[in-house]
This record gives C-alpha cells, sequence and structure tokens, in this order.
C-alpha cells in the first residue's frame, strides 16, 4: 500500500452524492445480546471458523451496559447493502441513464464474498457492458483507491462517466465495538465520478500507513488507544505538511472514530487555521467509510462550504492508517443523480 496517490493528470469530479442511513434502528443492548446464541452461518462465521475464533470480537467490555450507551440508537441494514444502492439508484436515474463503470468498495464482510456485488448492480441497472469492480481489505481507506482506480480507468478509455458506491453492514460475530472508539452504524454512499465536470472538483487523494503492532485479535483497550493515538499525530503532520505548501482546506471533516481521535485531529486542525465541521446528528455513530461523506452533506446543507473552498474529508482505520481526500465544491445546490 502505497503511502501517497497521486492525483496530477485527468481531473475527476464527483456529483449527485447520496447517502443512505436505514431506518430501523437496534440498541447496543439488543446487539450485545446476540452473545451466546448460535452464529448464522455466513462469511462472517466462516472467517471466524478459518482462524480459530470462537468468540464475538472485539469482546465487548461488560462494562458498557452500565453507560449511556445502551441508549444510543444504531441505523441497520436488514438484508445486503447493494440492494439498498440498487433502490435508491432506481429512484434517482433516468431509465436511460448509462455508466463505463462501476466501482463498490467496503470495509465490513457480507456474502457473497467476490465481486459479485459489482456484477449485480450492473445487472440491476442494466449496464451489462459496465467495467465492474469491487475494492475491500483496506478498512475505511477503500474509497481513496477506489477514487484512484476510477480516475485511471477513465484516463486510460474506459469511457467518460462512472458509478461509484461504498456501504457496509457490520455482522456478528463481528462486534459494533471496538475497544473505545465510536458505535459502528450501518451506510451507504451513491455518486457519479466524471472526468470534465461535477458539484465536486477531487483536487487531491492521500494515503498514509500506519502499521499496527502485534495481532489486533490480541489487542486490549491500551493497544487500540494508543493505535489511534498514532493515527491523530499521522493526521496532523498532514495537516502541517499541507499549511507548509500553502494547500491547507477550508474546512476539515473527520471521520468519527472515537471522541479522543476527533478531539485530537480536530485540536491539530484548529492550530492549523482549518476550521472543522463536527457532525450534529449521530453523533455517537462511526458510519465507517461513509462516515465523512455523511458529515459533508451535512456541512453543505448547513451552508458551512461554498463555492470555491475546499474540504478535507479524513479517514481512519486502525489496522491501515489514515486517508486524505481534498474536494472543492464547484457551487450552487449538489445535483441530483438523474443529471
Amino acid at each position: 500500500m502505497s503511502a501517497h496517490v497521486s492525483a496530477d493528470g485527468t481531473k475527476l469530479y464527483i456529483s449527485g452524492l447520496r447517502c443512505i442511513v436505514p431506518e430501523a434502528e437496534s440498541s447496543l443492548e439488543a446487539y450485545c445480546a446476540e452473545a451466546g446464541q448460535p452464529w448464522e452461518d455466513s462469511p462472517p462465521k466462516w472467517l471466524f471458523a478459518h482462524a480459530g475464533m470462537s468468540s464475538p470480537w472485539p469482546p465487548v467490555d461488560p462494562g458498557l451496559l452500565d453507560s449511556t450507551l445502551p441508549a444510543v440508537q444504531i441505523p441497520v441494514f436488514g438484508k445486503h447493502p447493494v440492494e439498498y444502492l440498487c433502490e435508491e439508484g432506481k429512484r434517482c436515474f433516468r431509465a436511460d441513464r448509462k455508466f463505463d463503470l462501476i466501482c463498490y468498495c467496503h470495509e465490513t464482510v457480507q456474502h457473497p464474498l467476490t465481486t459479485l456485488p459489482g456484477l449485480m448492480l450492473c445487472a440491476e441497472f442494466g449496464h451489462r457492458h459496465a467495467q465492474s469492480f469491487v475494492l475491500g481489505q483496506l478498512g475505511s481507506l477503500a474509497c481513496i483507491r477506489a477514487i484512484d482506480w476510477c480516475k485511471r480507468m477513465l484516463e486510460y478509455g474506459e469511457g467518460t462517466d462512472g458509478l461509484f458506491c461504498m456501504a457496509d453492514r457490520t455482522n456478528y460475530p463481528f462486534s459494533r465495538m471496538s475497544w473505545t472508539g465510536s458505535i459502528k452504524g450501518d451506510a451507504a454512499v451513491l455518486c457519479m465520478v466524471n472526468a470534465e465536470a461535477g458539484d465536486y472538483e477531487v483536487v487531491d487523494y492521500r494515503i498514509r500507513p500506519v502499521f499496527p503492532e502485534g495481532s489486533m485479535r490480541a489487542w486490549t483497550t491500551a493497544d487500540y488507544e494508543r493505535t489511534t493515538l498514532a493515527l491523530a499525530r499521522q493526521a496532523e503532520q498532514a495537516l502541517q505538511e499541507m499549511q507548509a505548501a500553502g494547500n491547507a482546506p477550508d474546512r476539515l471533516v473527520i471521520q468519527n472514530v472515537s471522541d479522543s481521535f476527533v478531539k485530537a485531529v480536530g485540536e491539530a486542525g484548529e492550530h492549523c487555521g482549518i476550521p472543522v465541521y463536527v457532525r450534529q446528528t449521530r453523533k455517537a455513530i462511526n458510519f465507517l467509510g461513509s462516515d465523512p461523506f455523511l458529515t459533508l452533506q451535512e456541512a453543505v446543507s448547513h451552508g458551512h462550504l461554498r463555492e470555491g473552498q475546499s474540504v478535507l474529508l479524513l479517514f481512519a482505520s486502525a489496522d491501515y492508517g489514515i486517508g486524505l481526500l481534498t474536494l472543492r465544491c464547484a457551487g450552487g445546490q449538489p445535483s441530483n443523480l438523474n443529471t
């Protein structure tokens, strides 16, 4: 995994951003009650069996149930996330809307495990000749790599229009709690990518790896907090470098990995003169790779990003590092997907 993905050459634009948060909800208390129940015969179970794991992971601290966390309502998808993307796409696209490529990226484990989600989207939208690909195994940073792939494919003659999708659903026995991290909620993002024009210009994108110590399966809370501190320091260094180079964004959006992470990176941003926008809804939830996009959508709707201004979306995963995606607002209200 490279530390820097260059954004030179052909431009890339994002349009018609749609964020999907399920209406169905569950409490953390109900989720914890699944412990001790028979596991569904599913891809997560197969991965656990292959790794010799016999209990939910990461382990949930029993003290959580004595805190205020059980009152938090967690948005949950009741079926495969790709089905929600298809439903949203059908509502938004014209019947004759065609794409040259379709990208689906994810962090969580779903069935099927192969590239079939991309093919499912192609079939659902009737795009039999579109190039499709699926990208995972990169935590919440998957969208950074996917954006690079989309840009390169459009640049080297794979067409002019693409559909970018990202979706996650946390399935038991994977826990919705990672030590002292924020609760993981389900969400999806749907947007178009184009080489000529759009709501947001992709200015730059980078991946800065942080390599965790030891096996995460053996981590304690102290290990997790030590790693998130390293992520925050890496983010601070990146912000300082952008400021020194005269490339500081007008606004900073931080993935809600944990309260301590958001606070540390937010303070680093303020020291660099970069105002931070913190999402006001679902403040206890980390929507994984979709999280910064949800915050961006709220910031735009509340008038915190104007034409010509840039925003840095900062992604983070304890097992991979940080990802930085800088967008510039093209102005006006974000367009609908059926344009």
